[in-house]
């Protein structure tokens, strides 16, 4: 017997979507993965998304989505039967949930099906699925009788409904049963569901041949009412030096607990964090090669990802959570509402490191990054006067509503002391950090927004004067001078309001910084890939030296407004950008996957070389949306050109490509991640 789950969500590492030709090749959506259950002490086993829980033994399975659980019993099976994993797969599954350690797991297998031989004489059973949907097959071998097959279905009222069809808040399908000819076509055989005197249900089969196997195959679906109020969105993205990718964001619910070694859902909404490793060059339902969930018994928000060479991630973030996993942890409790993290996972996906950081009120950790000698740095927005560790920095107190603050970590020492460096940065109005990063001469680099006319100037800055309305800033510091380690600062804006997002440093020591800007006087270069103010909110790009003066400074935008969420840079130094677009009539090339604008608001990919004076710049530009809202959070790339793209969407964005069909209700945000290799 065949049996089709079909769930009306993603999966919660992102919505991986199949292989495709030029010029989308989509990652594919992974098979279902099932694993022993490690809080039962008998033979389970799970197969677990944000959106789903299954759960296995011999004799029965149960289904939990949207807090409704049904459970599928095979009435009368054999209690002897004992069930297996079977095709073992490469991924595995980590769960760090809470902070006791005897609950966490690491490296739990992964297999590609469950087999239950014997479940009722002569009968063999078999679970397998893809993408979200589980199957199962129920063989009855010559000579069996499948009258012996009883289901029970525990959730909503059993009944036949006017097509056939076994409804009790699942649908199994009008089943279909065939046998196998000698030729290997099918021979059908007629089958309907008929009801036992016991309440359970069984099979009326036409005329078959009893000496050969038997298959009966329903198809199991959801009701359409299961359809809940999920939220997933991946927000980060990066890759090794293998070319593995690595994909990092939240999944929310309001309305369904999520079972096993996952947490409950709180009635006002609770959030998890997830780190997905994809290999993208691997054939289609075999890209995840694992993925973990991270996360207290409260909230978590998605800060920043970085990812090294090697393969370690660091996230950065806040919680609301008491009980978050810890190691080695600088700061050994929640202090505030909502205290900043820091997690540092290594290249085999242990969790090497994991601290709260923040004070009494609310702190917010945002950019991350980490050096050769193993430091992470971070940096986000403080609400606290007593912010953990500001001992030795530059600033030792909260000047404003809010700081940027600046924390370097030294994971090697113990404890309390693997912060080595702390600081608040910022003036008497309004100041946060957004993005970090690592110049080749051991400085440090920060961007940001500042809404402070006192933000402090130190060094030959750029500019001097705060334009009004908020500016973005970018900040230089040397942690080992302590409380001279601030070196140099700068605004940058025009007399409207801007904020940078992200940072990165180039070879030759200079500074990129991506951010948005509402300014049509924006300091824009001669050469820029944009002169002129596009209209509403246009993404803005700066290059700056290594003493931080102003080469470079394009907009990129029309007239109904951008913002750019990642940046990222390749070897030959072209410039990759992502975020979302409300404009049409964007510089879109000709080999665009989308050459046109969706009319809500669309994600947009960008490659552009600054090296280049006006259009010529362009390498590659795309809408990619659909109905609904598109947003893209992360951008990333491979050795032969493919671009890779996550974010959220409301809408089938995959549709247009011949991707995956969106696997949930229209209006629920999916998280979703995008290969594709641009046509020359």
């Amino acid at each position: 017997m065949k049996t089709c789950l079909c769930l009306l969500s993603c999966l919660a590492c992102g919505t991986l979507v199949a292989s495709t030709p030029d010029p989308a090749q989509i990652l594919a959506a992974s098979p279902l993965r099932f694993e022993a259950s490690p809080d039962s002490d008998t033979a389970r086993y799970v197969a677990r998304g944000t959106r789903f829980h299954f759960s296995f033994t011999a004799q029965e399975a149960d289904f939990e989505r949207n807090g409704k659980n049904v459970r599928l019993r095979f009435q009368g099976a054999n209690r002897d039967a004992r069930i297996e994993p079977i095709d073992k797969l490469r991924s595995t599954t980590n769960l760090y949930l809470g902070n006791d350690r005897a609950k966490w797991r690491h490296a739990i297998p992964n297999y590609g099906r469950l087999k239950v031989q014997g479940l009722y004489p002569g009968v063999d059973l078999v679970y397998y699925g893809n993408a979200g949907e589980l199957e199962y097959d129920l063989t009855v071998l010559p000579g069996a009788d499948p009258r012996k097959i009883r289901l029970r279905l525990n959730g909503s009222r059993a009944h036949v409904d006017d097509e056939g069809n076994l409804v009790a808040g699942l649908i199994q399908k009008h089943p279909a049963a065939y046998q196998i000819a000698a030729d290997g076509s099918r021979i059908p055989v007629s089958s309907r569901y008929s009801k036992n005197a016991d309440g359970s249900y069984g099979f009326q089969l036409g005329a078959y041949d009893r000496q050969r196997e038997l298959v009966i195959d329903p198809v199991l679906t959801l009701s359409t009412y299961l359809s809940g109020s999920y939220e997933d969105i991946s927000y980060g993205i990066g890759h090794d030096k293998i070319g593995f990718l690595y994909i990092a964001g939240t999944t929310q619910s309001t309305d369904i607990p999520l079972a096993g070694n996952s947490y409950k859902t709180t009635p006002g909404g609770t959030s998890d964090l997830f780190v997905a490793k994809v290999d993208p060059n691997a054939a289609p339902g075999t890209q995840i090669v694992y993925s973990t969930y991270f996360g207290g018994a409260a909230i978590e928000n998605f800060g920043g990802m970085a990812v090294s060479p090697n393969g370690d991630v660091y996230l950065t973030g806040n919680t609301a959570s008491a009980d978050l996993p810890l190691v080695n942890a600088a700061q050994g409790a929640l202090i505030g509402g909502f205290d900043a993290f820091v997690a540092w996972f290594d290249s085999s996906q242990n969790l090497a490191y994991c601290s709260y950081l923040g004070g009494t009120a609310d702190d917010f950790g945002i950019g991350v990054n980490y050096d050769s000698k193993g430091l992470i740095y971070v940096t986000g927005g403080t609400e606290s006067d007593d912010f953990q560790y500001v001992t030795s920095g530059y600033q030792m107190t909260r000047a404003g509503q809010q700081d940027a603050f600046v924390t370097v970590f030294d994971p090697s020492r113990d404890t309390a002391s693997t912060i080595i460096y702390s600081t608040y940065i910022g003036g008497s109005g309004w100041d946060i950090g957004r993005g970090i990063a690592k110049a080749p001469d051991d400085s440090v680099w920060v961007v940001g927004g500042t809404y402070s006319s006192d933000f402090p100037l130190i060094g030959s800055s750029y500019q001097g004067n705060y334009g009004s309305g908020g500016d973005a800033f970018a900040i230089q510091l040397r942690p080992n001078l302590g409380p001279n380690s601030l070196l140099y600062t700068t605004y940058l804006g025009g007399t409207d309001q801007e904020e940078a997002r992200n940072v990165l440093i180039d070879p030759a020591g200079r500074v990129i910084l991506s951010g948005w800007t509402l300014s049509s006087d924006f300091p824009v270069t001669l050469d820029a890939m944009q002169r002129v103010y596009g209209g509403d909110t246009d993404v803005f790009v700066a290059i700056l030296s290594s003493t931080g003066q102003l080469v470079y400074a394009t907009y990129f935008g029309g007239r109904g407004g951008e913002s750019a969420f990642d940046l990222k840079q390749d070897a030959a130094g072209s410039l990759y950008l992502a975020g979302f677009t409300v404009s049409s009539g964007l510089a879109v090339t000709p080999n665009a996957l989308q050459s046109s604008y969706d009319g809500s608001v669309d994600a947009f990919v960008l490659k552009f070389d600054p090296t280049k004076p006006g259009p010529l710049a362009i390498q590659y530009c795309s809408y990619l949306g659909s109905d609904g809202f598109q947003i893209a959070y992360g951008v990333d790339f491979d050795q032969t050109g493919k671009i890779f793209v996550t974010g959220f969407t409301s809408g089938p964005i995959f549709d247009a490509f011949g991707g995956a069909g969106k696997p949930s209700s229209a209006g629920n945000r999916d998280a979703f991640v995008i290969g594709f290799q641009p046509n020359q």
